[in-house]
């Protein structure tokens, strides 16, 4: 028996005992709708923060808490699969199974290899601009994760990191991560974003321009933070020596039969609608749909035979689930009391912008905790012009401090986009932790200070 087996058999043990004594307590009467909803929202996060179960695991339990002890309508409970987010991900690995299927992942690879080619650090940053720059054309982190991760895991083989290499994660990783870190600070790039925006035209009646939000948090929290991510990567997952694989040619470009040149034109149609998703109004999700069903349709080429018998459903249902706890944590009051009642315990006053702003990031990056990154909007955007009376700050700033919170990540299991990837790619989740944890307090540290100096000196309060 490995040594390993043990210790993972103790976690499932405890992860087992736990659901049972919840669902227990749950049964029993006399508990609040809140405290119920309460304990299935920590259950949850609890087990997603430790990996003690397998992500897609915690989100049938989750599931099956929430029906059988009738903690929360199904309309809540499963909203998860309402969601746009769900189905992007369910397209964006219909496509980037087509595109391995086709080749077309090789073809990329051979036309970027070259770039990468002449050392790790290069191939790090090159990777990781790649994906940054990416930010700025496709408006859904979970879109671009999608298509980037297959066309990443043959870079990585034609670069030579085989498993088990820090060089192979940390290369990964640049391309996970630069994906959607940098992209909270561009407006329609990520989840979080939009769910401000749309918020706050629903409760304060404006919503941020692209260039004021993109003047406000680019340059620290964007360009600068995504600068610190790929010095912290090289530092935490160094290359091994150099050795002959490393330099290894890369294979003449496959020959371009009909189905890659069809999938070539259908990733062109999606990038083109996803960059003017703003003018025709349908969202990225149903546009990667309509390419996936155009990949799934019989007799396309664009997959073999069978092709949901032969993909990992993995990340749907953790999305899925994912969703569905923040659901439940607003719909339930969960996140909304947490803040009220932080909002009364917190030395917040006019004048003392210093202490608001550390505060109020402090209290948006521990709500992103319990309700994940796009539960932070629902649940601080009603509290903005209450906040806005406590600290004397116009709407606009007090609206503008829960950015800080949601491109704060502590643990991989706040943001869907980052375990979808590392799911993907298949980067064990202790690698990523390795990343979130001290880029998080390097963010509370020296950004937070830098950016309310950049606050400041643009005027905002």
């Amino acid at each position: 028996m490995s040594p390993a087996r043990p210790s993972l058999a103790w976690r499932h043990a405890v992860a087992a005992l736990a659901v049972v004594v919840i669902f227990a307590l749950l049964l029993g009467a006399g508990l609040a709708p809140l405290t119920r909803a309460a304990m299935v929202v920590g259950l949850g996060i609890g087990l997603w923060a430790t990996g003690w179960l397998p992500q897609w695991l915690t989100a049938l339990v989750f599931f099956t808490l929430c029906m059988a002890a009738k903690v929360a309508p199904a309309a809540v409970t499963f909203s998860g699969f309402e969601s746009a987010a769900t189905w992007l991900v369910f397209s964006g690995m219909v496509i980037g199974a087509a595109i391995n299927h086709t080749g077309l992942g090789e073809r990329a690879a051979t036309r970027l290899g070259p770039y990468l080619a002449s050392g790790y650090p290069q191939a790090v940053f090159g990777i990781g601009l790649a994906a940054l720059l990416a930010s700025f054309v496709m408006p859904s982190s979970m879109g671009r994760i999608l298509l980037l991760t297959p066309i990443m895991l043959t870079l990585v083989e034609r670069l030579g990191y085989a498993p088990g290499d820090p060089a192979r994660s940390g290369f990964l990783l640049s391309g996970i991560m630069s994906s959607f870190l940098p992209a909270f600070a561009i407006l329609p790039a990520n989840v979080p974003n939009n769910v401000l925006m749309g918020t706050s035209e629903a409760v304060l009646g404006f919503s941020p321009s692209y260039g004021h939000y993109f003047l406000l948090h680019f340059p620290v929290l964007g360009l600068l933070k995504w600068l610190l991510l790929m010095g912290l990567i090289l530092r935490l997952f160094p290359a091994a020596a150099p050795g002959p694989h490393q330099a290894s040619s890369v294979p003449p470009t496959a020959p371009e039969g009909r189905p890659n040149l069809i999938m070539m034109g259908l990733l062109a149609f999606a990038v083109v609608m996803w960059m003017t998703d703003a003018w025709h109004g349908i969202s990225p999700a149903w546009i990667g749909m309509l390419v996936a069903l155009v990949c799934l349709y019989p007799g396309s080429g664009l997959l073999p035979s069978k092709p949901l018998a032969q993909m990992n459903l993995e990340p749907f249902l953790y999305v899925a689930g994912i969703v569905s706890l923040g659901a439940l944590a607003h719909a339930s009051g969960v996140g909304a009391a947490l803040a009220g009642y932080l909002l009364d315990v917190l030395p917040l006053a006019p004048g003392a912008d210093a202490g608001n702003f550390g505060w109020l990031a402090g209290l948006a990056t521990l709500l992103g905790m319990l309700a994940t990154l796009p539960g932070i909007p629902a649940v601080m955007t009603p509290l903005t012009p209450q906040l806005a009376e406590v600290t004397g700050w116009s709407p606009q700033a007090a609206v503008m401090i829960q950015v800080l919170g949601f491109s704060t990540i502590v643990l991989p299991y706040q943001s869907p986009p980052l375990i979808v990837g590392l799911l993907a790619a298949r980067v064990d989740l202790r690698h990523a932790i390795r990343v979130t944890l001290p880029l998080a307090l390097i963010t509370v540290v020296l950004l937070w200070p830098l950016d309310y100096l950049w606050w400041r000196w643009l005027g905002t309060f």
